[in-house]
């Protein structure tokens, strides 16, 4: 009997023990302004800050700590497992074989081209009938000079038409190394050093207050709205974290806190078709 009640004892220690690690969740997250931002005059007012705010307020049965990373090093914490979930964690088949999904919490635009206001007439033979730009053949110019953030992705379509450039007898394309790389490159549009470069149109007006004389385009191909999802390890530490963070977006609830949060980055004439993408996307 008495080694039975020891038994039970055990169990319940383990049990209790492991309902408590799947309550202290860990956000990983990176230093990605507008999108997330955990220091300066505007430390947590990206929409991700908003929203992890939001679910941790909604769940008080979990404790959430964050971790601000890089974002190569959040991505390899979250492969080797443990109490992580992100939500700046695009969903793609590499990352689904150890990151679970929920479904889209938002959409926000895709990169696009950036260049300065002044130079649009440069451009406008490279759009399509719906103002998009044609990038496989603006990379044939010689005269319009790319510039890009040397081992940053800019997703599928961009990299391979970059890689294909970049072997052609098309502009030489600039690459900037340091840390602060958008701004960088934002700066070179401005001293005329190169002639576009891709960021996030938010990113135009985080850096306004530096760089006023920037337009942002959409490109052909990479011109749909991109879904945010919630995303935590495989790990067991997890399981009634995702469950329960899952089940506090199907309420739909933040929608309206977490648009204002990002449209307040866009710049004014993204708003309308912005809004005007939103309606044209299929009810889930």
């Amino acid at each position: 009997m008495k080694h039975l009640i020891a038994l039970l004892i055990a169990l319940h220690a383990g049990l209790g023990g492991g309902i408590a690690r799947a309550d202290n969740i860990i956000w990983l997250n990176s230093e990605f302004p507008p999108m997330a931002m955990s220091q300066g005059p505007h430390a947590n007012q990206g929409y991700i800050n908003v929203l992890a705010t939001y679910l941790a307020g909604r769940l008080p049965q979990h404790q959430f700590g964050e971790q601000v990373v890089p974002w190569q090093r959040a991505m390899h914490m979250a492969e080797k497992g443990g109490p992580y979930c992100l939500l700046a964690a695009f969903q793609t088949p590499e990352r689904e074989t150890y990151l679970r999904f929920s479904k889209p919490y938002g959409y926000v635009f895709p990169l696009g081209l950036v260049t300065r206001r002044a130079q649009r007439e440069a451009f406008t033979k490279y759009l399509n009938a719906d103002g998009k730009i044609q990038l496989g053949r603006l990379l044939q110019d010689p005269n319009l000079r790319p510039g890009i953030a040397n081992q940053r992705s800019y997703g599928s379509l961009i990299d391979n038409l970059l890689k294909r450039a970049n072997h052609s007898q098309a502009a030489p394309i600039s690459q900037i190394y340091q840390s602060e790389s958008t701004s960088g490159l934002f700066s070179m549009l401005d001293y005329q050093r190169i002639d576009y470069t891709f960021s996030y149109p938010g990113e135009l007006v985080y850096f306004s207050s530096r760089h006023q004389d920037l337009q942002f385009y959409l490109i052909e191909g990479n011109d749909r709205l991109l879904p945010g999802r919630l995303s935590c390890t495989r790990s067991p530490q997890t399981d009634r974290a995702f469950t329960d963070l899952s089940e506090a977006l199907k309420s739909n609830h933040h929608q309206e806190l977490l648009r204002n949060s990002y449209e307040r980055w866009l710049p004014e004439y993204l708003i309308e078709p912005y809004h005007r993408m939103l309606e044209e996307l299929p009810r889930e």
